[in-house]
């Protein structure tokens, strides 16, 4: 059963094809315009069920050993760039834990020297002032990893999903 059809008209199969990758067809990337074309139909389709790309082609290309290779293609190609955005969110995550390390000890510093500016003799102005921009400083540090843990990680995992289906999308190839 198929949920979802994203269909494409070439003259060649070629059209499809990151034209300056000299690797074998089956390991060869999609042209960056295509595999975007692809990625925003699919987006646009929603998120539930299977999806099948259809790509037609003149009736003499279609029948080319080339076409014939193009499902291929297409998953290496999907498969590679899920890889690539995996490889992205491990990176967002690492500089999260770096962030989070980081702003854990100045807020530390700031809570020390704030702990040990109570313990001056008086109560100025200044005083207050200085521990009320450490509060602030403290926790200003820990906001870079929040955003990274609540919020930046999600449209980096929607993509991977994506395209962890658009590698396993059926493709037929259709003569017209």
């Amino acid at each position: 059963m198929v949920g979802h059809v994203i269909e494409i008209k070439l003259n060649s199969p070629e059209q499809i094809l990151n034209s300056f990758d000299p690797s074998p067809f089956h390991t060869r990337d999609l042209d960056d315009r295509a595999a975007e074309y692809i990625f925003e139909s699919a987006e646009e389709l929603g998120s539930g069920g299977p999806l099948l790309l259809i790509i037609e082609l003149p009736q003499s290309e279609a029948a080319r050993e080339l076409s014939l290779e193009l499902p291929l293609a297409l998953s290496n190609s999907f498969r590679y760039r899920a890889a690539q955005a995996r490889l992205q969110l491990r990176d967002l995550f690492r500089i999260g834990r770096l962030s989070l390390a980081i702003g854990l000890a100045v807020l530390g510093l700031c809570t020390l020297t704030i702990h040990l500016l109570g313990h001056t003799e008086g109560d100025s102005t200044v005083t207050q002032m200085i521990e009320q921009g450490l509060f602030i400083l403290g926790w200003v540090a820990l906001w870079r990893p929040l955003e990274i843990f609540l919020y930046d990680w999600w449209p980096i995992r929607k993509r991977i999903n994506l395209l962890d289906r658009l590698s396993t999308a059926r493709v037929e190839i259709r003569p017209r």
